[in-house]
């Protein structure tokens, strides 16, 4: 009995030992399993998506075109404002536009301020309205002033090339000329001059009805200004009807404008301005459109109608510069802005601009002001349905009363690569995935992947828009040679295109700060682009 059992007992302990060999065979299997799917995942995902960067083949970093316009007519800042001073110190701007847009046509820079009369000049309402309001808070806020002088103080402490508007509307050739005098007697250097903001529009027809009027009065100013210092440049306002193919037939005055503007490049009539100025704005984002339907649109309208726009700016204007010292979405009340969208599309322009040689000065608009629209800072806003930002109640914000908006990250993480670069290098990119357009760009395909590469001599930095809704896994190359060390990667990313940084004026907002930069470090064998995406990929060499 005694050896039956035992042989029972051996025979138990024998299938045991299988079962459990067997099982983790087994386990070994489906892990084995899983990460071959893995991996096929990732190389599905990927699709063998490459970005190399030949640094033999550089140019000098345009470093003017990281700017912001600033407008400081609604008196919510000084230049020298603790909140200001700091949150554009941390932006690190290589220019910064002064005294704003459309408030130049209107300023006097002796008196640092404006004549109330001329507040409701125009033949807009509307602008009347807004600009009689704004004269009133600014008196109130700030006793009148927009200080030149604090200005200039901002740009000299933090390195910022300044441009400024001078106001050809109100003001007069001696008044221009003496600014430059003024700025020239206190060491300010000031190199870029703009001939006034937008006289185009039909708000200004009551002096400037036509391109040739606008230029001859331009002119004065122009020659006045360069007697007193030859070295500035000066621009002249052009219209941005090229960028707005929809409104192309209807808005014959525009092309007629700037087909005038054109007759004065000829070689005996041009030398007395250098560059003409055109303001981009993304007009479609006013639609009440589903977000993901904007994303197809505003990235096609970048990939597609740019392009389109620029060839009709280089036929009229061969051999002058482009200055587009405004940039933005359009209308501080649509579904796009202060979104991760809004972020996304910040970064993925300005690599636009560093693919276009012509464009030699830029200013997104604008670094700050009220609402949660355009700036890339601003002062927190209560709930109120009397305003167009009325949704998202009081938001949360880590620097005081000031919250900084879903483009902030976007300009910080360019700032900080700007800092460190004096070259910009060719990058070309391999397998991209694509992206089809929306709207007017409905079944055209584009790339889903925006690159530039710029840098020093011991670092590239690839600046990456990701369009799409797919996470990417890229191989990297430095001329020529795969690069398998460590990379460093910072990243304005969401899952979400409506999150938001404190709500939105259309969408219903959290009120909360969803958008801000992440951090990843690594081996690039593991690096991943976030969708919904814009970063930065610091290479050591």
């Amino acid at each position: 009995m005694r050896n039956v059992d035992q042989e029972r007992t051996d025979k138990r302990k024998s299938f045991s030992s299988i079962a459990f060999l067997l099982s983790i065979i087994l386990v070994i299997c489906l892990l084995f399993l899983v990460v071959i799917r893995g991996c096929e995942k990732k190389s599905l995902i990927s699709g063998g998506v490459r970005f190399e960067v030949n640094t033999q083949a550089k140019t000098r970093l345009r470093k003017e075109l990281f700017g912001f316009n600033t407008n400081m007519i609604s008196g919510d800042y000084g230049y020298l404002d603790t909140d200001f001073f700091a949150l554009t110190k941390a932006l690190q701007p290589k220019t910064l536009r002064f005294p704003g847009g459309t408030v130049g046509n209107f300023y006097h820079w002796r008196i640092a301020g404006f004549v109330e009369d001329e507040m409701g000049s125009t033949l807009s309402p509307q602008l009347n309205r807004r600009n009689k309001g704004n004269y009133v808070r600014l008196q109130k806020r700030r006793n009148g002033i927009i200080s030149f002088d604090d200005f200039m103080q901002l740009c000299q402490e933090l390195n910022i090339t300044p441009i400024v508007v001078v106001n050809l509307w109100t003001g007069t050739p001696n008044e221009s000329a003496e600014w430059v005098r003024y700025a020239k007697t206190k060491g300010y250097k000031i190199t870029h001059w703009e001939l006034g903001n937008e006289y185009y529009l039909p708000h200004y027809a009551n002096k400037f009805r036509t391109a040739e009027i606008y230029m001859k009065e331009a002119k004065k100013h122009a020659l006045a200004m360069k007697a007193v210092n030859p070295d500035i440049k000066v621009s002249v306002c052009a219209t941005p009807v090229a960028f707005h193919k929809e409104g192309w037939l209807i808005k014959t005055a525009q092309r007629k404008w700037d087909e005038k503007l054109a007759e004065n490049t000829y070689p005996l009539t041009n030398s007395w301005y250098d560059a003409y100025t055109v303001h981009v704005y993304a007009y479609k984002a006013v639609r009440k459109t589903d977000i993901e339907m904007m994303r197809g649109y505003l990235f096609g309208w970048i990939h597609f109608g740019i392009e389109e726009a620029m060839e009709y700016y280089e036929n009229l204007f061969p051999n002058k510069e482009m200055w587009v010292t405004e940039w933005n979405i359009a209308n501080p009340a649509n579904r796009v802005a202060n979104t991760q969208l809004h972020a996304m599309y910040a970064g993925d322009f300005f690599l636009k601009l560093l693919s276009i040689p012509n464009i030699t000065q830029a200013n997104f608009h604008v670094i700050t002001g009220p609402g949660k629209g355009f700036p890339v800072f601003s002062r927190i806003t209560p709930a109120s349905k009397r305003t167009f930002w009325k949704y998202g109640g009081e938001p949360e914000s880590d620097f005081g009363d000031t919250i900084r908006r879903t483009v902030y990250y976007s300009f910080q993480l360019i700032g900080e690569a700007f800092a460190e670069s004096d070259t910009q290098f060719a990058v070309s990119t391999q397998n991209l995935p694509m992206l089809e357009g929306q709207l007017e760009y409905k079944g055209k395909q584009m790339a889903g992947i925006q690159v530039q590469a710029i840098g020093n001599t011991e670092t590239v930095y690839i600046l990456v828009s990701n369009r799409t809704s797919d996470d990417l896994f890229p191989q990297l190359a430095i001329d020529g040679k795969r690069f398998k060390s460590e990379v460093r990667y910072r990243y304005v990313a969401n899952e979400s295109l409506t999150a938001t940084n404190g709500g939105n004026a259309e969408m219903e907002g959290s009120g909360k700060i969803e958008v801000r930069v992440e951090e990843w470090a690594g081996n690039t064998a593991e690096l991943l682009i976030p969708k919904n995406s814009f970063g930065v990929i610091e290479v050591r060499k």
